[in-house]
């Protein structure tokens, strides 16, 4: 705003240049408005994004304690129960859940990630 009222200031009073800044000021206005609604989701979404990150941290965070100390042996071990539990919570789309009901290897692929990405990737 200052620095509106500066550029206004410098131009005096031409009313031309001061009607030019006036339209270059608008123009200024409506591309800094259509970047925002251009823009994924806007201000608002990256708020929202920031507060699921900051939730997704938290839960890691959460899973790694409840984890410390569990080899990747007992965590396969228990793969079963740990896929049923995943599809149960919705957290698969049906066609990962089918796909990781059939195909243990996709399965052990993906857990093995998941459980790399909670611990730390502390066990090789």
């Amino acid at each position: 705003e200052d620095a509106m009222q500066g550029l206004k200031a410098a131009v005096g009073d031409d009313p031309q240049r001061l009607a030019e800044m006036e339209e270059l000021l608008d123009k200024l206005s409506a591309l800094d408005a259509e970047q925002l609604e251009n823009s994924p989701g806007g201000t608002h979404s990256s708020i929202q994004q920031m507060i699921q990150d900051d939730e997704i941290a938290k839960a890691k965070r959460d899973a790694r304690k409840m984890l410390d100390g569990t080899t990747w042996e007992f965590f396969w071990e228990n793969q079963e129960a740990i896929l049923e539990s995943t599809i149960a919570s919705g957290q698969l789309s049906p066609e990962d859940a089918a796909l990781f009901k059939t195909d243990e290897g996709a399965w052990r692929e993906k857990l093995r990630f998941i459980f790399d990405d909670l611990v730390g990737n502390q066990e090789l």
